[in-house]
């Protein structure tokens, strides 16, 4: 497989994507100035709030905070992984996508898999019209012709090599079937169909390319598994892929998802209007599942079976998303009555019967508690103490911020432990963030920022300042100051690529630890609506300060060990002695 893309490419294909040209793709721009407006996709509005600079080849939403480049936008608003959306920027540009050492995307192991499956699709299609045993079974679990089309749902026929004949015309189209897992082969070599006598469900991609498939068994008694899916292939990981995703990816506005059991209920669930539904792969909930719907929504309902076996799920899904609970996102469970499937129960209850339940899911703290008080008896110290330690390795991992601060809140009224002490024994060590951003709190003025996080602003703001920091001191970086090391890397970049826009500017730091922060500073940065900031005059102002305190650091550090000084570091003690007060000053 291809290696990771270099940060280098990124930056070349972000100096070529117009944010303008791609945005107004999607949601219709309106020029104001010199900027562009239109009504806020991300969230409802009436009034326009969401602005596009094409200067700066960014965006942002006074409304809701909305805001990145080119590539962030694509990644929100298609719902579309990093990859995914490097490869559809690098379309539109009309480039190929470079990999580490300069490889491309290698076209033998990947794209000539996806005709295939398309080929596979449509034959299943086909069959499902002439097997009047699958149409009825489609019938009788309720689903119309419609539904199946949108779904293109097919039947895989009896027989052992249906399949094989109708696709398989030479050797070469024979191995790259059994690299799909479409066909399967023994120890002695002969190659079958691995989908016999099944309703075929397509498994998409986020861009829409069947990348496997699923079989559901007509036969409710039948010994072979009720559902089957493809192997792990080049193009299908059921860790990362869900079941319905690429349709429900389109709902507008996507508030919400639920995860069900099986494909079936995604269908089913669809034709009564609920489009939010996706479906795991043989496989329970796993972190790159929760990853994926969360950049994409903020809520998620798991949906299971209210009996012991369900109870087991929606306990492994707890744990699995407890470290990915930051602030805004919301997790609930709803349970199901005996013998109820979501499939069942909508057609039973209707849209708004299932709506109605899913409204009245149970939160994850609840649950959570309640299935924890359960073990213990709470009349008791004893029982009160094992409270705290079954808790513990549970709420331990939860990013810090007000929903942690409430779940120990509620683990302290339930033990009678004091809440300082919870909290003591709950210490992650993790540093605090040097520069948190409410998402809508009023943005601080410039001048109450650190001198660093000034510099940053002034610099995303205004890129060719950088220009004139011609012999800028790298020794900088051991200033005990936050973040001076990502203001040097910034300096570095501007540099050496002065094209660069804010949007390929964030971009560049994608996936760094300085992501979050670099993002809240351009953020800040768009804020600059006061003509009596000199955008200049504080920057060089900002450089200025952090010289002057690196040479008070390094003055007090040459004094200290003036007994063990180097002949370098007597001349450099006199040099910055003779010179205090009178350091280098950069200007415009």
């Amino acid at each position: 497989m291809a290696g990771r893309i270099p940060r280098s490419f990124i930056d070349e294909l972000m100096t070529r994507v117009d944010i303008v040209d791609l945005i107004d793709s999607y949601v219709s721009l309106r020029k104001t100035g010199r900027n562009y407006t239109a009504c806020c996709p991300f969230h409802s509005e009436k009034t326009p709030s969401f602005t596009v600079s094409p200067e700066k080849q960014f965006y942002y939403c006074f409304g809701c905070n909305a805001h990145g480049s080119a590539m962030g936008f694509l990644m929100e608003y298609a719902h579309l992984d990093f990859v995914e959306a490097v490869h559809e920027l690098a379309s539109r540009v009309g480039i190929e996508v470079v990999y580490e050492q300069g490889t491309q995307v290698s076209t033998t192991d990947f794209d000539d898999l996806y005709p295939i499956m398309a080929q596979a699709a449509q034959y299943y299609r086909q069959e499902l019209r002439q097997s009047q045993a699958a149409i009825d079974y489609l019938k009788n679990r309720g689903l119309t012709g419609e539904i199946a089309r949108d779904f293109s749902l097919g039947y895989a026929p009896k027989g052992w090599d249906n399949l094989i004949n109708k696709l398989g015309t030479d050797s070469d189209m024979r191995n790259r079937l059994l690299k799909t897992g479409l066909i399967k082969q023994n120890e002695s070599g002969h190659r079958y169909d691995r989908f016999r006598d099944r309703v075929m469900f397509p498994i998409l991609d986020s861009r829409g390319r069947i990348i496997a498939f699923g079989g559901r068994t007509l036969h409710e008694n039948d010994k072979e598994p009720k559902y089957l899916n493809s192997p792990e292939t080049p193009l299908f990981q059921k860790s990362r892929e869900l079941y319905g995703w690429y349709f429900a990816r389109k709902t507008r506005p996507l508030k919400r998802i639920i995860v069900v059991e099986g494909y079936m209920d995604v269908v089913a669930l669809a034709q009564y209007g609920i489009h939010y539904a996706v479906a795991t792969l043989g496989t329970a909930t796993t972190r790159q599942h929760l990853t994926r719907l969360f950049r994409s929504l903020s809520e998620i309902i798991f949906c299971f079976d209210g009996d012991e076996a369900g109870q087991k799920a929606a306990w492994r899904a707890l744990e699995t998303v407890l470290p990915l609970l930051q602030d805004g996102r919301q997790v609930s469970f709803m349970f199901l009555p005996q013998s109820s499937d979501p499939d069942s129960l909508v057609r039973h209850e209707g849209a708004q019967g299932f709506n109605s339940r899913l409204d009245q899911a149970t939160p994850l703290s609840n649950f959570l508690f309640d299935s924890l008080t359960r073990q213990v008896n709470m009349n008791s110290l004893d029982g009160q103490a094992r409270l705290v330690e079954l808790a513990k390795p549970l709420l331990k991992p939860l990013p810090g911020g007000p929903y942690r601060d409430l779940m120990l809140q509620r683990l302290s009224e339930l033990s009678r432990v004091n809440l300082k002490n919870l909290m003591t024994l709950m210490q992650t060590g993790e540093a605090p963030k040097s520069f948190i951003v409410k998402k809508n709190r009023a943005v601080a003025s410039l001048r109450e920022l650190s001198l660093v996080h000034k510099a940053i602003v002034c610099l995303l703001h205004k890129p060719m300042l950088s220009q004139s920091l011609d012999d800028f001191n790298q020794k900088l970086s051991v200033l005990d100051q936050p973040d001076i090391k990502l203001l040097l890397s910034l300096i570095e970049l501007t540099q050496m690529n002065p094209q660069l826009k804010l949007g390929a500017i964030c971009e560049h730091w994608r996936g760094t630890e300085y992501e979050q922060t670099i993002n809240q500073l351009a953020s800040q940065n768009t804020h600059f609506t006061d003509t009596n900031i000199d955008i200049d005059q504080e920057f060089f102002h900002a450089i200025n300060r952090l010289h002057g305190d690196y040479a008070t650091q390094r003055l007090m550090f040459l004094t200290q060990k003036v007994t063990e000084l180097t002949v370098e570091e007597k001349q450099e003690l006199k040099s910055l002695s003779q010179s205090r007060g009178q350091i280098h000053s950069y200007h415009q």
